[in-house]
Order: structure tokens, then sequence, then C-alpha cells
């Protein structure tokens, strides 16, 4: 089997997290972390951390929620509001509503623009 490009591990997480496959999600985005460094590395780590919260809120691990989240926030706010065509502010937002109301909130869904 091909290996992935970074573009296509990368367009692959996203169509995984957004169907709600988080784990998957962050095992593709891992490809990508480990092939760059700087910015879009933090970028990478904060999306497999954002995956990783995720997948403790499926298991009712709102611990896991919470302490995943903060790792990723961090990561976040430290990044231009959208970066590689991703709105980071909206996710990020979303996030935080999930975190305020676990059991109401829906499940955030990226979008990558232009």
């Amino acid at each position: 089997m091909d290996r992935l490009t970074t573009e296509e591990a990368f367009q692959s997480g996203l169509r995984l997290f957004n169907e709600g496959e988080y784990w998957h999600a962050h095992e593709q985005w891992e490809i990508c972390w480990r092939a760059v460094q700087g910015m879009d590395a933090e970028f990478y780590q904060a999306l497999i951390q954002t995956a990783a919260a995720l997948v403790k809120w499926q298991q009712g691990n709102l611990r896991g929620l919470q302490l995943n989240w903060a790792k990723a926030r961090r990561r976040l706010v430290r990044l231009p509001p959208v970066y590689r065509g991703i709105d980071l502010a909206t996710l990020a937002a979303t996030m935080d509503h999930l975190l305020a109301d676990p059991g109401g909130a829906s499940a955030p869904v990226i979008h990558r623009g232009a």
C-alpha cells in the first residue's frame, strides 16, 4: 500500500473528524505532524489533541475531555484564527461550548475554506 502524502493524510483526517471518527482522524494527523516543523507542527498537534478530547467525550470521560481540550486550546490560541484554511477560532468556540454543555452541544465540524 502506498504511503499517504501529508496533504492526503490531512484531508483524510478532516473527513474522518467530520464523520465522528476522532481516533482515526488523530492517526491521520499524526502522519502530518511527524512530517513538519514549527507552526505547522503546532497546528497538527492542536488538531490531534482536539480529536483526543473528542474521543474522551464519546467515551463519556468528561475529565479526559477537559484535560485534552485544555492542551489543544493552548496550542490553538497561539495560531492565527484561520490556518491552512481551517477556521480555528470557530473550532475553539465550538469546543468551548461542548465543554460547557457536554450532553447537549453538538460535535464540531471542521470546514476547510479556500
